[in-house]
C-alpha cells in the first residue's frame, strides 16, 4: 500500500489523479509560467525557509551554531569530484576520500554568510593550520555529529523514506 507523500514540494500523482496531464498545446500556452516555475525551483536551496540551524553542543553549552541549506545534485557531484584525486594512469582507478567528501558536503550546505564567518574565517584557517575552510570541519566536528548533520542535509535535500517509496511505485 502506498503512503501519501506529505513532503510539501512533491506530489505523487498515483495517489490522486484529479488533473489530467497537460497537452502539448497547453504546455506551449503556459511556457512562460513553466519557465518561471523552473527558475523559481532553481533558487529553492537558497531560500531561508529551507534553512536549518545546527547547534554543536558540548556539555551543556552550545559551542557553535550555523545554518545549512539543501544541496543540489550538481553540488553533490562537485563534492565527489573534489574528494576524488585525479590519476594520470588510466589503469589506476582513483579512490574517493569519503571523509573529505562528507566534510565538503557539510561545507557546501552551510549557508554562504555562515560559511564565510566560520569555515572561511582567515584567522581560524591560519590558527588551525589548514589550507581551506572545509578542513576546519574535520578539526571541530566529531564524526557522529557530522553524520547527524549529513542526515539533516539529506532530509532537506529531498532524500527521505516517503520519497523512496513514492519513487518506487
Amino acid at each position: 500500500m502506498s503512503k501519501i507523500n506529505t513532503t510539501p514540494d512533491l506530489y505523487d500523482d498515483s495517489v490522486d489523479n484529479q488533473d489530467e496531464p497537460m497537452t502539448q498545446d497547453e504546455i506551449l500556452k503556459n511556457e512562460g509560467d513553466i519557465l518561471a516555475d523552473l527558475l523559481s525551483l532553481e533558487q529553492e536551496a537558497d531560500r531561508p525557509e529551507n534553512y536549518r540551524t545546527i547547534r554543536i553542543k558540548r556539555g551543556k553549552k552550545v559551542k557553535l551554531a550555523f545554518r545549512i541549506r539543501p544541496i543540489t545534485e550538481s553540488e553533490s557531484r562537485t563534492c565527489i569530484k573534489r574528494a576524488t584525486p585525479t590519476v594520470r594512469n588510466k589503469n589506476v582507478k582513483p579512490e574517493t576520500d569519503w571523509v573529505k567528501y562528507r566534510s565538503l558536503m557539510l561545507y557546501t550546505a552551510t549557508v554562504d554568510e555562515d560559511r564565510r564567518k566560520i569555515w572561511d574565517n582567515k584567522d581560524a584557517i591560519q590558527k588551525m593550520n589548514v589550507m581551506e575552510g572545509w578542513e576546519i570541519i574535520d578539526k571541530v566536528i566529531f564524526a557522529g555529529e557530522k553524520s547527524r548533520i549529513l542526515e539533516i542535509i539529506d532530509e532537506i535535500s529531498g532524500f527521505d523514506d516517503e520519497l523512496e517509496e513514492t519513487a518506487g511505485n
